[in-house]
């Protein structure tokens, strides 16, 4: 697994790299603001806004207090007890892997598209490694994107299921990425992040995920076979 890491990581500095060199982000970025017509008409939008944006954080913040709260009748009845090593699981790597995304944010000064001058803002473009080592004056807390987070969060759910559920394995890491994807969209539409930003947030979250698998107790159990 930790090779798959290793990997992984090497993949995400490849696509950085291309998507530096293609100034990718900011053509993404240049479409999506030309098509709403020179300004973030969907900044507000019902759609990307209340239900996208707001909701989708609101269901993200419901799902795991779901998941929280079967942990804790797992442990206090025989109810759930089965499941009860990866809901705790579960319970730890949802959170771990949204904050840190967030303590990242907190770290890095990366403008929002919406803060570009080509885009209606103030600031000059910027590629988010070149804002880590000469940050803009004022500049945003953009990098990388928290709201994808609220779906990537989940990955966690796939390598439950990889035990639980193995032939349904590969649809819950789909409907995870999805969500993810269908986050991260709504939220460029919005004017609130580059594509680098998602992908980051995406990768973050795959790895504080597969880390915590890598070492939980629940890697040596034979699910479904315990606390009976």
């Amino acid at each position: 697994m930790l090779n798959h890491l290793v990997r992984l990581w090497g993949l995400y500095f490849v696509l950085m790299a291309i998507i530096a060199v293609t100034e990718l982000d900011k053509l993404v970025v240049t479409i999506w603001y030309q098509l709403e017509g020179g300004q973030w008409q969907l900044k507000h939008y019902w759609l990307t806004q209340t239900w996208l944006h707001d909701g989708g954080h609101d269901l993200a913040v419901l799902l795991f207090i779901a998941v929280l709260l079967s942990y804790v009748v797992s442990v206090g009845t025989g109810y759930l007890s089965r499941y009860r090593h990866a809901l705790a699981y579960l319970s730890i790597s949802i959170p771990a892997s949204t904050l840190t995304v967030s303590a990242i944010k907190r770290l890095t000064q990366v403008d929002c598209p919406w803060s570009v001058m080509e885009f209606g803002g103030e600031r000059p473009y910027q590629f988010w490694l070149h804002s880590l080592w000469s940050p803009l004056q004022g500049a945003d807390h953009c990098f990388p994107a928290g709201h994808a987070s609220s779906a990537y969060m989940f990955f966690g759910l796939y390598f439950v299921s990889t035990q639980l559920f193995p032939q349904q394995a590969r649809k819950v890491l789909y409907g995870v990425i999805v969500a993810g994807v269908i986050f991260g969209v709504a939220q460029q539409l919005r004017g609130a992040h580059f594509i680098s930003h998602d992908i980051t947030s995406a990768f973050i979250c795959w790895t504080v995920s597969c880390l915590l698998w890598r070492f939980w107790p629940v890697q040596q159990l034979k699910l479904g076979k315990f606390d009976k």
